[in-house]
């Protein structure tokens, strides 16, 4: 986390100016970006659903120029990148059609940001190779991917709305219900350093919402659907995606504006449906590979795989296969040049897939559903209150298979779900800009992250945690012992925060006379529940902690000011510098400063996003 983000570079000024909000959805399998413009010194008090914009035009989208989501997908070929649409198009060109890794286009890159989640032969297995030969890591290509997509937002706004880098620009990032703190930082990072990257305007304070809330937000209050759900109603909210599927039960507290507030803990898993097209992916390729067709010349089996046969099964297949319409036949796809092959299932170009094997590619995915919306329901009673309506969103739940299969096993409780496609695959982005426009009755303020300055104590042998295997140091300039790399935790988890709260810490350091007078002050994060002060960055108290930044600062004015006196020390004069270190809490952003001497000048500052430290929401 060295050198994150500042988190507000807005001047301090009055001037009114053209504002943005861009709600920012990064999916499993599809992105989607949303945005409504207003001037800042006037913004809205209420809006409608329709108010709110997409970004559309994503490029090579042909007849889909007008869709509102785009693939989260890329594709890397000599050091260039093919974005979204693009991906699949160019693996058209390759030129070896073997199935390597290196050739793969990378797809689900969102699930590798949570680790340690079972994945047996689905795709985060597949994607960890084609990430080694590319010799490039997670973050790498979200931030590849998440630079085009805000590239191609930029470019939207400045065509469509006027857009310059004047403006003030409020992101919103959407996350999934129950994601690991880590996981909204690394994104929280990724975005940030783009958007200042590129010039996307004069960022405000970043603000986090949870995927499910987002959607909830826009379905049930920007489109006017929320009359069946009062103050003290219990509901779920099923976003079913391509990558994961999470479930998360809220209860209203409030109903205008509408909010809601966690019952039980979110549950999520590796679900969504990217896993039957992984299924199908698989079949299709055992039943292919090791054919003549498969060494055939001309466009790459890869291309043939994804860009024939999964866009098929993605586009049309998957979402329009009635179980109810039953399981007997065979359902066709087009392969161009298959050679007719009645015991493999080959026709001329077309390739013959049973309705029950298609079944069966769902099966582990809405088992997988049940398990979560059951979990959920069990632990709502457990509380002696009853969950009343399934909210569904997430484009896996505009499946009739996935629809069917919920109205089968739940069918006791009221299903809500949206009227158009069109509003689902922007439900997220579009509730996140709703959402933003009022933020008020959010979660309090309560920390989720441990913030500590990196130190060097004086060796106090009555400190537990200053016993250490190897001897304390000797510092040479002042013939002490001190204990270096010791973590002071200054402000800690779970603790509730005011809107604006400094935090401060009395320090000092030695310097030569005729050493350059510099402060290297590191900050470091850890998501850890039970931190400890004095201990050494390297104990296993510790585990987890991150460095998150660094303040450096210039003390030589200090000395020009005449505020320095000369001790003597085993081997001459030496300054004894003492200072004052402050963590200031304003708002989403953390602010430190140093002040020389204590209580004086601010010598020094620098700012950081802490979005993430708190629950998705928080204002």
């Amino acid at each position: 986390m060295e050198g994150s983000v500042p988190g507000e570079t807005l001047p301090q000024t009055s001037t009114s100016r053209t504002k943005f909000i861009v709600g920012l959805d990064y999916g499993t399998t599809f992105s989607s970006v949303s945005y409504i413009k207003f001037d800042a010194a006037n913004p809205p008090r209420t809006i409608l659903g329709e108010q709110i914009k997409s970004v559309y035009g994503w490029p090579n989208t042909s007849n889909l120029w007008r869709n509102p989501d785009v693939p989260s997908e890329s594709w890397y070929l000599d050091d260039e990148i093919y974005w979204g649409y693009n991906a699949r198009q160019e693996v058209k060109g390759i030129e070896d059609g073997r199935l390597d890794p290196r050739n793969r286009i990378i797809q689900f890159a969102k699930l590798l940001l949570v680790e340690d989640q079972p994945d047996k032969d689905g795709p985060r297995k597949e994607l960890r190779r084609t990430l080694h030969k590319l010799n490039k890591t997670e973050k790498d290509v979200i931030k590849d991917y998440i630079r085009e997509l805000l590239k191609h937002s930029k470019t939207h706004l400045e065509k469509k709305e006027r857009f310059t880098e004047d403006c003030e620009v409020e992101f919103v990032l959407c996350v999934p219900a129950g994601w690991p703190i880590k996981a909204i930082r690394i994104m929280q990072e990724i975005l940030l350093e783009v958007a200042q990257e590129i010039g996307f305007g004069i960022l405000a304070p970043l603000y986090i919402l949870n995927e499910p809330e987002a959607a909830a937000a826009y379905m049930l209050e920007a489109l006017s659907g929320c009359g069946n759900l009062k103050e003290g109603d219990v509901f779920i909210v099923c976003d079913a995606g391509g990558g994961t599927v999470d479930t998360i039960t809220y209860r209203v507290c409030r109903e205008r504006p509408f909010r809601v507030e966690e019952v039980v803990t979110p549950a999520g898993s590796n679900c969504g449906s990217s896993y039957v097209n992984q299924a199908l992916k698989r079949e299709v390729i055992r039943r292919i590979k090791g054919t003549e067709y498969a060494s055939l010349k001309g466009p790459s089996f890869e291309y043939i795989i994804e860009h024939d046969v999964m866009n098929h099964f993605e586009y049309s297949m998957k979402r329009g296969f009635r179980p109810a319409e039953g399981l007997e036949g065979d359902e066709v796809m087009v392969v161009h040049g298959l050679t007719k092959d009645p015991r493999k299932g080959f026709g001329d170009s077309t390739l013959y897939i049973p309705r029950k094997q298609i079944m069966s590619f769902f099966k582990s995915s809405l088992d997988g559903v049940t398990q979560l919306i059951q979990g959920q329901i069990n632990a709502v009673n457990k509380q002696d209150l009853t969950v009343s309506n399934i909210l569904l969103v997430g484009g896996f739940s505009t499946s009739p298979a996935f629809l069917s299969h919920v109205q089968a096993k739940f069918g006791e409780l009221d299903i809500l779900e949206t009227e158009g496609k069109s509003d689902m695959a922007t439900a997220v982005s579009h509730g996140a800009v709703f959402r933003a426009l009022n933020k008020e009755y959010g979660p309090k303020r309560k920390i989720q992250s441990n913030f500590g300055f990196l130190q060097i104590e004086p060796y106090d042998k009555k400190l537990p945690a200053h016993q250490v295997p190897e001897a304390p140091t000797h510092n040479t300039i002042d013939g002490k012992r001190y204990i270096y790399d010791v973590l002071d935790w200054v402000i800690k988890k779970k603790r509730v925060l005011k809107r604006k709260e400094p935090f401060k810490r009395l320090n000092y350091q030695t310097f030569k006379l005729d050493a350059e007078l510099v402060i290297k002050q590191r900050i470091y994060v850890s998501d850890a529940e039970n931190v400890r002060d004095h201990y050494q960055l390297d104990h296993r108290v510790n585990k987890g902690a991150e460095s998150f930044g660094l303040l450096l600062v210039d003390l030589q004015q200090v000395k020009e000011e005449g505020l320095l006196q000369t001790k003597s020390g085993p081997h001459g004069d030496f300054y004894e510098i003492h200072y004052e270190l402050t963590m200031e809490v304003d708002g989403r952003n953390l602010f430190v400063k140093l002040f020389c001497p204590p209580g004086g000048k601010c010598r020094g500052q620098t700012q950081f996003c802490i979005a993430a430290a708190f629950k998705p929401g928080t204002d």
